[in-house]
């Protein structure tokens, strides 16, 4: 990046702080319903690993599948433990519709929550003014909320730098962005063109966004490496590029190692779900119908991968 780009970037004030977002996982019974005291333990253990920014259902916290009253006790449960001063949780919501989008806000909103995490509706791709209205009018339901997008594939849209530069001058309170691409172009796009964005980069591409000036991590390995996450954020946040990319590369090979034998396409929360499974074996990895997850024979060969080779980092 160029030196003026760089001073670009770092001029400019950002809407949300920097910072470490941890995912909350939906543990099932055998019968798909929500084990509420190891969801309340997980929760709590983000919370005392030093987490304020926790978020719910995304597409590995599986968003996607939740019925209405599904939807209700899971927020309750999650609402009960970070509504409090020191903590930011935030909420996800994924729907073909926008108006259960705003419905689905407004239910949290009356429990405390005031962060929230849009994708767009999926069944067709926007347009460029079909994006702005439902930014505008999604965001402006809540005015006195923020709004985080999650720029994923299945939305049939990543949206790009210039129209996130549009959004920011008629969305005052879209703050943030959630990405997972490790392509540097388009991490490059959105630091420059959306710098007033705090964007949240996945493992693979913290490391790039971190080149480049201030990003946020989504943290993958909260749970399954704690100590060593906390370093990867910490040697982003001070430049630290040897440290970071050790990790990065760290990170990158533990992940290739426990899911070789898994060549199959699985839904994100078949990964995430098994990393908090492999530290504590009561948290089941099981997926919602029709997903499938990891298989048992899978899971345990995970496993064994996990104590030969990764169970010595922390």
């Amino acid at each position: 990046m160029t030196t003026r780009r760089a001073e670009a970037v770092a001029g400019v004030q950002k809407r949300y702080p920097r910072t470490n977002l941890a995912a909350c996982m939906l543990p099932w019974t055998k019968d798909f319903k929500l084990d509420v005291p190891i969801f309340e333990e997980h929760v709590q253990g983000a919370i005392d690993g030093g987490y304020t920014s926790i978020y719910l259902m995304g597409t590995a916290g599986e968003g996607y599948a939740l019925g209405e009253d599904l939807f209700r006790q899971v927020v309750k449960v999650f609402a009960a433990k970070t509504v409090r001063d020191g903590m930011d949780p935030q909420v996800g919501v994924v729907s073909l519709s926008m108006q259960q989008i705003i419905d689905r806000f407004a239910f949290c909103y009356d429990l405390g929550i005031r962060m929230f995490q849009i994708s767009l509706p999926s069944w067709g791709a926007l347009d460029d003014s079909e994006l702005l209205l439902f930014f505008k009018t999604v965001c402006g339901t809540f005015p006195d909320c923020r709004f985080l997008h999650y720029n994923l594939p299945r939305a049939k849209l990543i949206v790009n730098g210039n129209q996130y530069r549009r959004l920011v001058s008629e969305v005052p309170n879209l703050v943030a962005t959630k990405n997972s691409s490790t392509d540097y172009a388009r991490t490059l796009d959105l630091m420059i063109k959306a710098p007033q964005l705090q964007h949240f980069f996945l493992e693979g591409n913290f490391a790039l966004g971190s080149t480049m000036g201030e990003c946020s991590l989504l943290c993958s390995y909260d749970v399954l490496f704690p100590k060593t996450t906390w370093k990867f954020y910490e040697a982003g946040i001070g430049q630290d590029m040897p440290e970071l990319f050790r990790i990065a590369e760290l990170l990158f090979d533990a992940d290739r190692r426990l899911f070789a034998h898994c060549p199959r396409d699985m839904i994100d929360g078949s990964f995430d779900k098994t990393f908090i499974w492999l530290r504590d074996p009561r948290f089941s990895n099981r997926m919602l119908p029709p997903y499938i997850g990891l298989s048992e024979e899978e899971s345990k060969k995970t496993r064994q991968v996990f104590k030969e080779h990764l169970a010595h980092i922390e």
